[in-house]
């Protein structure tokens, strides 16, 4: 079956799924922000085949996630600094994991601050003022990469926002 790609998608979050979507990448880049560096540590941590791991790390270098460096006789893999603007969504993940999914035991891990010992707030939304936002504050504008498409169904949104609040819901 050939894989569906969204590369050409007018939508970041559609065009994020392409590199992200798939289960392995996300785990492969959780264990790069844990410290992991080598192809066969990420296959015992991960208990991942030595095929598929090898496809993922391709691919994550492909996109400049992830970065290949010869250390003495052997490889070893980083993120780029791409790959370690992820740590926000890894941590949400988790987060969210632990509140809607968790173990009857608890967290297996709690994120703390590592020069405080302070444990992470919930990561939350915040316009550039530092006001938290919650899902009814959000809206949407159109950006540069907006096209026709995208600007026609950000109008119907607005129209259907604009409905309901005449009726008073």
């Amino acid at each position: 079956m050939e894989r569906v790609t969204f590369e050409d998608c007018n939508c970041s979050v559609a065009r994020s799924v392409d590199v992200l979507g798939d289960w392995w990448n996300l785990l492969i880049i959780r264990e790069l922000l844990w410290g992991t560096t080598k192809f066969d540590e990420f296959q015992r941590n991960l208990e991942i085949s030595k095929g598929i791991l090898s496809k993922r790390l391709k691919l994550l270098q492909e996109y400049e996630i992830v970065a290949k460096h010869s250390v003495g006789a052997g490889t070893e893999y980083a993120l780029t600094e791409k790959g370690r603007a992820l740590h926000v969504i890894i941590i949400a993940m988790m987060q969210w994991g632990d509140q809607w999914n968790p173990l009857p035991e608890g967290a297996p891990l709690i994120p703390i601050n590592r020069k405080t010992g302070a444990t992470l707030a919930p990561v939350q939304l915040a316009d550039v003022n530092g006001e938290p936002l919650a899902l009814e504050d959000l809206s949407l504008l159109p950006g540069p990469g907006a096209d026709d498409s995208t600007l026609e169904r950000l109008d119907r949104l607005r129209k259907a926002y604009e409905q309901k609040a005449a009726v008073g819901h």
